[in-house]
């Protein structure tokens, strides 16, 4: 049988275990899997609805319309996060991205994402050791969003997803590859309504071709989503605020007799739901649930935010996030970074 060296094979499985319940079900490009944003973290892992700033990239292309309308229209995010703590210590994502007005009515971003799946130790067909090499994963990014109307956005995304699991002279059949790659198209929109103080949005996520690594009967399917977001302001005063959000996602890919082929997988349905305190807009309290029976994962997320911007002057975010993972393993903690000018 054609495959990479079983090394490598567990270190993948090790990331799947640890990451959402859609990695779990059999996608590839699992970096792709993982939410962007400590904030959005925090509240359950929804964003759909909410996300208006260059996070948009990864939630929802349509949010992204939107960025023209706040003050400071320029807007730098970068993200860290574990996932295998107490595992495997070098295992880390990574993303970064940037966002810039077009027009008055759209916005243009560029993302990085990139998965560090940390050393592994190759074999050969005996099992005896033949050196360590390293594992990873990225997705480039470019996304566009446009407010066609006053409380409407839609955008559109590509990006290329490119992993290299295995050197090839660890292959053991010569006609495989250590590395595959692929493609995904995302689109989106967000609706306001402000008469209900409530955002509405759908965002269709990863629409690409299978990725490859030793032929097309051995490939794996992108991690195709829909996903159903909604965002409802609770309260919100001269000094304090209170936000509800919430997340229903399906995966796009269903197993039809032998392989993966374009459908809604129901049984493999996630949400996620979390409520948002404020104090001047500045000091955040962030509670949710994130509920995906496929990957063992019903547990409570929290998180915390502070925008520095009333004390120093710059529009400095910092975001703190910790989410459950499969049951068994170790919370893990995301970290933001973000910028506005």
């Amino acid at each position: 049988m054609k495959r990479i060296v079983i090394a490598t094979v567990m270190g993948a499985l090790l990331i799947g275990l640890c990451g959402t319940a859609f990695a779990g079900s059999g996608a590839g490009a699992i970096n792709l899997s993982f939410p962007i944003g400590a904030r959005f973290n925090a509240l359950g892992e929804s964003g759909t609805a909410l996300a208006q700033d260059v996070t948009a990239i990864w939630w929802n292309p349509g949010g992204l319309g939107f960025l023209p309308q706040r003050p400071k229209q320029h807007d730098m995010h970068i993200m860290q996060s574990s996932l295998a703590e107490g595992l495997a210590d070098d295992i880390g994502l990574y993303w970064g991205g940037y966002a810039t007005p077009i027009g008055q009515h759209g916005a243009l971003g560029f993302a990085m994402n990139y998965l560090d799946m940390g050393e592994q130790q190759g074999t050969d067909e005996n099992g005896d050791p033949t050196g360590t090499f390293r594992s990873y994963m990225f997705a480039f990014s470019a996304t566009y969003g446009v407010r066609v109307s006053q409380n409407l956005g839609i955008g559109l995304g590509a990006k290329y997803f490119r992993d290299h699991l295995a050197p090839d002279n660890s292959i053991q059949d010569t006609q495989g590859s250590g590395s595959g790659d692929s493609f995904g198209v995302d689109l989106g929109l967000l609706w306001k309504v402000p008469k209900l103080r409530s955002n509405f949005g759908l965002a269709v996520a990863n629409l690409g071709p299978d990725i490859v690594h030793v032929d097309s009967d051995q490939s794996d399917p992108m991690p195709r989503k829909a996903t159903l977001g909604i965002a409802f302001s609770m309260y919100h005063s001269e000094y304090m605020g209170l936000l509800l959000v919430s997340d229903y996602l399906v995966p796009l890919y269903k197993w039809k007799g032998s392989d993966y082929g374009f459908g809604l997988e129901t049984d493999q349905a996630e949400y996620g739901f979390g409520v948002e305190w404020n104090y001047l807009r500045s000091l955040f309290v962030r509670f949710g649930y994130k509920s995906a029976d496929y990957g063992d994962i019903n547990d409570t997320t929290f998180g915390f935010g502070v925008d520095m911007e009333r004390w120093v002057g710059q529009a400095i975010t910092f975001d703190f996030a910790t989410v459950p993972q499969a049951e068994g393993l170790p919370k893990v903690n995301r970290l933001s970074l973000a910028y506005r000018f």
